[in-house]
Order: structure tokens, then C-alpha cells, then sequence
């Protein structure tokens, strides 16, 4: 997609920031789902912490089967609650990383395209 009057180098940062800017809104997304399943996560610790007795059920794809080891399945929450928060630090990261790149083409496509208007 060429624009008339804009050199070749800008185009194709112009065509970077827009990738930076998906990209950033993909991680922003990620992040999110992530964060709300370490809330469900961090709900299903508690309530098994509160649980009396009676059958417990475990969701699996579109199923509830019921849990013979309750420990096992708290074992279980507590380690899916781990390695989620390891994935939201990571897409922290990654999305301060993305935001600090997209920034800086940003200020860079202005004045490179202060000429242009």
C-alpha cells in the first residue's frame, strides 16, 4: 500500500507501528483472560479452603466430575495459580516492553511526518 509524497522508510515504520499496536492490544488481552482465570483460580482455593464435606466437582471441558482427592485438587489450583502469575509477570513485561517500543516509533513517525503536513 503505497502513499504518495511519503518516502519508503516511513511507510514501513508507519506499517511497524500499526504491528506494535496489535501486538500490544493481543498481550493487553492475554493479560487480561489470564488475570481473570487467576481469580477463579484464587476463588476455588478459598471455597475448597471452606469446604465441610459433601462431593466436590471439577469442571472439565463441558463436564463436572467428581474429585476422590480433594488435596490432590487444591495441589493442583495451587500450582495452576503459580504458574499463571509466572504468565501475567511475563506478559507484563512483555507489554510494558511493546508499549516503550511503540512509544518511541510514535514520537519518531511525528517528526518524521511534520514535514508531510
Amino acid at each position: 500500500m503505497a502513499m504518495p509524497n511519503i518516502p519508503q522508510d516511513i511507510q514501513e515504520k508507519l506499517a511497524q507501528f500499526e504491528q506494535l499496536k496489535q501486538q500490544l492490544q493481543m498481550v493487553i488481552s492475554q493479560k487480561g483472560e489470564m488475570e481473570a482465570r487467576k481469580r477463579e483460580v484464587a476463588m476455588s482455593i478459598e471455597a475448597l479452603k471452606g469446604h465441610k464435606g459433601g462431593d466436590v466437582f471439577r469442571q472439565v471441558g463441558g463436564l463436572l466430575l467428581k474429585v476422590d482427592d480433594i488435596e490432590a485438587l487444591g495441589t493442583d489450583l495451587k500450582e495452576e495459580a503459580e504458574t499463571i502469575e509466572v504468565r501475567v509477570s511475563s506478559m507484563e513485561k512483555q507489554e510494558a516492553q511493546i508499549k516503550q517500543m511503540y512509544e518511541s516509533l510514535g514520537s519518531e513517525l511525528n517528526e518524521a511526518l511534520k514535514g508531510f503536513q
